[in-house]
């Protein structure tokens, strides 16, 4: 039997310092606000009593925040939504409990790894779609309606892309990790195929009824190796699509001796390499040397792009990652955490991978992800780290800059992606927790990571 979700008050910890005390008096609606970094609601949706994450996010018009992702172990997908107050949209799917299940695969499963909210208030999404026929994993685009029923005109609400349609096994395997709607509403979906030998970025668009579009680089689908030397392995892993419908890509490719290196990608809006970005539209960045993983990326308000992941640090763990990059692809070695142009930061004594960046209209960067606030446990807990727009930690945001915290019962608990809306003073941090038994989806609430400061006055940076 199916639990209701549930929401709860996260434990918050204590803020003594003046400007904290100063944050939670700063609120417009009467209410006790939260100090930067500082948790609040915490939502959890129990969806198949199995295996469930929430991968991604969208803000509505109306400030709710729908959520897509993987429930069950084998991957079924899910939708499920909150009002702009943090409260379970009972409004939202068909047994009034916030919650939308998928499973458009007849032979196996699949699910939504990425989202975007498109100019007319559908949802693109993307993901995996397990095919029977060959056990292997093809791209699934997906649009959704904004009450989350599927949009049959884009080809009965779905469509499935595989790389290669026959061959080995080994070669049949294709994942989606990223989406973008341009503004002609054709969506563009971005992961990795090994059906071009090793694993290269995919990258496909569909029109606006669904089908592969014949006027994008491939006939609309491209596999494009982003490492330095043949053979090594290049992912795409997050996507912007640009004012002009460019595309950016973040992710990781094989640099020198083919160790993974931060992969940042700009192509022209028919798919084409960007020539005027990086080396023919490519940039790999070397972080830690040894394995470095872009996961997220985020533009600032002047036109910088940020890349957030992990690279392990001399004592062999993974950090918190961040690089910036001017538009044209350069790394920012004079301004952000020069001369380097990226930040490294350990956040626990384990491993700390950034899964989200959000970047504030008044240019803070938050990162979001995992770490695990003791080496004798196991799995994860949540994690955040705040930056001014030059790569310092905001020393003003939780624990100096930081935030590590074990939410729910068990630590098996991650940020997968970061929602702001500043209009209705609310940040929201989506992934997945143990509330109870097993994993579920979490929608965690906490202070914006400015709150004194975001109308234009602030401080010289420490």
């Amino acid at each position: 039997m199916t639990m209701k979700p549930g929401v709860q008050r996260a434990r918050t910890t204590s803020q003594t310092a003046l400007l904290a005390a100063i944050a939670l008096a700063a609120t417009s609606s009467g209410v006790l606000a939260l100090a930067p970094g500082q948790s609040g609601v915490q939502v959890t949706f129990h969806i198949s009593g199995a295996s469930d994450t929430a991968y991604a996010a969208a803000l509505d018009s109306n400030g709710s925040v729908t959520l897509a992702g993987s429930a069950g172990s084998g991957g079924s997908g899910a939708l499920a939504r909150i009002t702009a107050a943090g409260a379970i949209d009972t409004l939202f799917g068909t047994t009034m409990d916030g919650i939308i299940k998928y499973n458009l695969s007849a032979a196996l499963n699949d699910n939504e790894r990425a989202m975007v909210r498109t100019s007319d208030g559908h949802f693109a999404a993307c993901g995996i779609y397990f095919s029977g026929a060959t056990t292997a994993t093809d791209f699934l685009t997906v649009l959704f309606k904004s009450d989350g029923t599927l949009e049959d005109a884009f080809n009965g609400g779905f469509a499935v892309t595989p790389y290669l349609t026959s061959g080995s096994g080994a070669a049949l395997f294709d994942q989606c990790n990223a989406v973008g709607a341009q503004s002609d509403g054709k969506i563009v979906s971005a992961g990795y195929t090994s059906g071009a030998g090793s694993n290269r970025v995919m990258v496909t668009r569909h029109t606006t009824a669904g089908a592969l579009d014949g006027t994008f680089a491939g006939g609309g689908k491209i596999a494009i190796d982003a490492s330095l030397n043949a053979g090594a392995e290049s992912f795409a892993q997050a996507m912007i699509i640009l004012d002009n419908d460019k595309i950016l890509l973040a992710g990781y490719a094989g640099g020198t001796l083919n160790h993974a290196q931060f992969l940042l990608m700009r192509l022209n809006a028919d798919g084409s390499p960007d020539s005027g970005f990086g080396s023919n539209g490519i940039v790999r960045t070397p972080i830690g040397g040894v394995a470095d993983f872009a996961n997220a990326i985020a533009l600032q308000p002047d036109g910088h792009i940020i890349l957030g992941g992990s690279a392990i640090a001399a004592d062999g763990r993974a950090d918190f990652a961040l690089a910036r990059y001017d538009s044209s692809g350069t790394l920012d070695t004079t301004t952000f955490n020069s001369p380097q142009g990226f930040v490294m930061t350990p956040i626990g004594p384990g491993e700390d991978i950034v899964y989200a960046v959000n970047v504030m209209p008044w240019g803070r960067i938050v990162a979001g992800g995992s770490a695990r606030i003791s080496t004798s446990a196991i799995g994860t807990d949540i994690a955040l780290a705040a930056y001014n727009a030059n790569g310092t930690l905001d020393k003003y945001f939780g624990n100096s800059g930081k935030v590590m915290a074990q939410l729910t019962m068990a630590a098996d608990e991650v940020i997968q992606a970061l929602v702001t809306d500043v209009a209705h003073q609310h940040f929201w941090a989506i992934g997945a927790g143990v509330p109870s038994s097993d994993r579920d989806f979490m929608v965690l609430e906490f202070g914006l990571a400015d709150t004194i400061f975001r109308n234009g006055f602030e401080l010289p940076a420490p």
